[in-house]
């Protein structure tokens, strides 16, 4: 992406966060990230390309195939309840997951637990296969994405993206991603003071504890 494009993408604030994060990750004890909550609503999601399929995937068959995830990162994320969502092509190969997560989801960058709106789910940690990056391999796993929302009478997937990923942010606004809220982190050795959410005040909290964020 040229870096007018990604300038455009990321905008002021985001530039100006990523600045402060470098400036605090040179003090030792000191760490920054901020990220934007957005939305996709299910009607900007596309439907299924022909020759794709998407369904749930358990540990034991995640466990058969290579992705971003190592075997500990996907045992915890199952064990915190999480759902694993696979796309495949028409030859059943296994071309890109994202995990899915109901009513809370607890975010391991910012340590803060979302508690979602009765109407929207989680998604997070999309993978695409990279031989697979120019198939439609995306657009089937966000027809998937919009499948199982439906099936679950729900309306809305809600992500965090970090203020800097201008890739990220830009495949979620092709999408009609609205931002709808930010949440910034700031860690000075084991306390934590947490920015965003309903409400607006700061909280401060000691390390390992996740303060609670209504979205």
């Amino acid at each position: 992406m040229p870096q007018q494009a990604e300038r455009s993408v990321i905008g002021l604030g985001g530039r100006l966060s990523y600045l402060f994060g470098r400036v605090c990750s040179r003090i030792p004890g000191i760490a920054y990230v901020r990220h934007r909550i957005v939305a996709v609503d299910i009607h900007t999601m596309p439907p299924m390309p022909r020759g794709y399929y998407a369904r749930l995937i358990g540990p034991g068959e995640l466990a058969g195939h290579r992705i971003d995830a190592c075997a500990a990162v996907q045992a915890e994320r199952f064990a915190a309840g999480m759902l694993c969502l696979g796309a495949f092509n028409s030859r059943d190969a296994l071309v890109g997951v994202t995990w899915l997560d109901m009513e809370t989801h607890d975010e391991r960058v910012l340590g803060v637990r979302f508690r979602l709106p009765a109407h929207a789910a989680w998604d997070g940690g999309l993978w695409i296969d990279e031989e697979r990056r120019l198939s439609r391999a995306f657009v089937a796993l966000w027809a998937g994405i919009r499948d199982w929302l439906d099936d679950q009478g729900l309306r809305q997937s809600i992500s965090s993206i970090a203020d800097y990923n201008a890739a990220s942010l830009a495949a979620h606004r092709s999408l009609g991603a609205r931002v709808i809220g930010h949440v910034a982190v700031l860690r000075i050795g084991r306390h934590q003071l947490t920015f965003g959410g309903k409400g607006g005040r700061p909280r401060l909290t000691r390390a390992g504890v996740r303060p609670e964020i209504r979205l």
